[in-house]
């Protein structure tokens, strides 16, 4: 069973839609137990790291999030702000740890002259060799809102990147944990390809 993980943040029906469509089994979900014996394990959301965090923590979920991803090594995806919560810190709230599976952080964009902040709208990712992008083209565009951006601080991991005010990691595979920073459920035929690359994993 893949479980979409319901801490109280926007956009988790709209993943659920996605897998129905698909045809994957799958169950949005606020409950420990269950979250416990899932196969796969969906993280979305859109909204405030602070509060993100703050929610997880106050419904129990980060012991058993990290007993599976890290213990027990059950495949993961953060999409938008559930990819953001992976990291150790964002400037978005300093007072908040993130779930620090991702060494990094998450920072936010200085907006220019022709790129105002948050970055809305189709983007692309360049990639290669990710298990992932698996029947998509290299720099496949994708739908993006966010005014935060990733700073991946380690070795041995796949990405895809995406520019705007600068190049950011906007897509990231390291053993069974995966996150992408594009709304997948927005992002039709390519978003929906990723969501059933993620479901075919293991």
């Amino acid at each position: 069973m893949i479980i979409i993980v319901d801490y109280g943040i926007s956009n988790i029906g709209s993943v659920k839609n996605a897998l129905d469509f698909l045809k994957y089994k799958s169950k949005v979900s606020n409950s420990t137990k269950e979250i416990g014996k899932a196969k796969k394990i969906v993280i979305p959301g859109n909204g405030n790291f602070g509060e993100g965090m703050r929610l997880l923590k106050n419904l129990g979920f980060i012991n058993v999030l990290n007993e599976l991803v890290l213990e027990k090594k059950i495949p993961i995806l953060g999409i938008c702000l559930g990819y953001q919560l992976m990291f150790q810190k964002s400037e978005e709230d300093p007072n908040f740890n993130g779930l620090g599976w991702i060494k990094g952080k998450v920072l936010k964009f200085k907006k220019t002259k022709n790129h105002p902040v948050p970055h809305v709208g189709w983007n692309k990712i360049s990639f290669k060799n990710m298990s992932l992008m698996k029947n998509i083209p290299n720099n496949a565009r994708f739908y993006f809102d966010h005014s935060f951006f990733t700073v991946v601080n380690e070795r041995n991991f796949n990405y895809g990147a995406t520019n705007y005010i600068k190049n950011f990691q906007s897509i990231y595979e390291r053993k069974n944990i995966f996150g992408c920073q594009p709304h997948l459920e927005k992002s039709q035929k390519f978003g929906l390809q990723m969501l059933k690359n993620f479901c075919d994993l293991c």
